[in-house]
């Protein structure tokens, strides 16, 4: 062997061009308008002269509001984030709804028995 190559190392590894895994995100995406509290910004006067809109990630963790600022370029990673999750979470269905479910089958078979 060549003292050169002994000295470099090992060739580089070649890496695979794959995709970023989506990581599933809890929450939602929210848009919010800010005020500044400068007494000459245009945003003093409130309405639709307030600055933004900025990007928030909102979630319930332990039973608290999480909130989470989301840079308007990684806006669309995280949306594949959120609707990852609601893939992968299904909303359950209320007690209410069952119950009302219930009754209705219940009154399909006291009908048939008729």
């Amino acid at each position: 062997m060549n003292q050169d190559t002994l000295r470099r190392g090992p060739p580089p590894r070649k890496t695979s061009r794959s995709f970023p895994k989506i990581v599933p995100l809890p929450g939602g995406l929210y848009a919010e308008r800010k005020r500044c509290n400068r007494p000459n910004c245009r945003c003093a006067s409130g309405g639709e002269a307030l600055h933004g809109p900025y990007l928030y990630r909102r979630w319930v963790e332990d039973g608290r509001l999480r909130r989470q600022y989301v840079k308007a370029a990684n806006a669309d990673r995280v949306r594949e984030g959120l609707a990852e999750w609601r893939r992968l979470h299904p909303p359950a269905r209320s007690a209410r709804e069952l119950i009302a479910e219930l009754r209705w089958l219940f009154r399909q078979v006291e009908m048939e028995e008729v």
